[in-house]
């Protein structure tokens, strides 16, 4: 039985629950590949998720996680699509960068260039982008900094492990969220409640980006999903349609 592709971009909104319906489709006996963009890469590190993507994707072929920067510039694992290794592909979440290449025509990039494999070969592709509607996103590391004191030793600092956090004579704290690996040392450590983790904002869509997004619907087989839940809906359908 031929697997799934799954596609990560560089979006923290609808990251966790695209994990989720990752897990429940392995915990179904699905095959599924996660191709992976170099924006996303990082966006995983930021959440710390990567150690848990590769710990529910590992398995036998072709149960893998593919980076982008594994790939080089001809992306060769997304030709799989030909040998018939995959039966559709969902991109969850999906940058407005990766949607307009997508709608263009542009394949410059692994997500790009695998949607493009997946649409000449008339197979079906689910889009859940990041920007068609109201959503919460995340901020994995903030400093408040109103509550931020002009300390002798910025203890926070003192404790980060990575070099997430460090002194800085104007900015009193710098964050490289590249950096940080969500320990929560840092929070733990600042007497003065400054750092916080996983800070929620809300993020509403821009109609000229929606615009964008709604060019999908004019590439055959290409469907847009509004949560990565529903890729479960769309293959019990496919199922049931077999």
């Amino acid at each position: 039985m031929a697997g799934l592709a799954w596609a990560i971009t560089g979006s923290g909104v609808f990251l966790e629950e695209s994990l989720q319906v990752i897990k429940a489709l392995r915990d179904r006996g699905f095959s599924v590949t996660v191709f992976v963009s170099r924006a996303g890469e990082e966006v995983l590190g930021m959440y710390g998720l990567t150690s848990r993507l590769e710990s529910i994707v590992k398995g036998g072929y072709p149960n893998e996680v593919v980076y982008e920067r594994e790939e080089g510039f001809s992306y060769p694992r997304a030709g799989r699509v030909y040998k018939g290794v995959y039966r559709l592909l969902v991109v969850s979440p999906a940058t407005l960068n990766t949607v307009s290449k997508i709608v263009n025509g542009i394949a410059d990039s692994l997500v790009s260039n695998l949607a493009s494999h997946f649409i000449k070969a008339g197979l079906p592709v689910f889009i859940v982008p990041s920007d068609l509607t109201e959503t919460i996103s995340v901020i994995p590391l903030a400093v408040e900094r109103e509550l931020c004191s002009k300390c002798p030793g910025c203890v926070a600092a003192d404790v980060c492990p990575t070099g997430a956090l460090r002194r800085d004579p104007f900015f009193k704290v710098k964050v490289s969220l590249l950096l940080c690996t969500q320990c929560g040392l840092c929070v733990r450590a600042c007497p003065f409640n400054a750092i916080r983790m996983n800070v929620e904002i809300k993020v509403k869509p821009n109609p000229y980006y929606l615009a964008i997004i709604r060019r999908l619907n004019d590439i055959p087989r290409v469907k847009v999903l509004d949560h990565p839940s529903r890729v479960l809906d769309e293959i019990k359908e496919i199922e049931g349609a077999g």
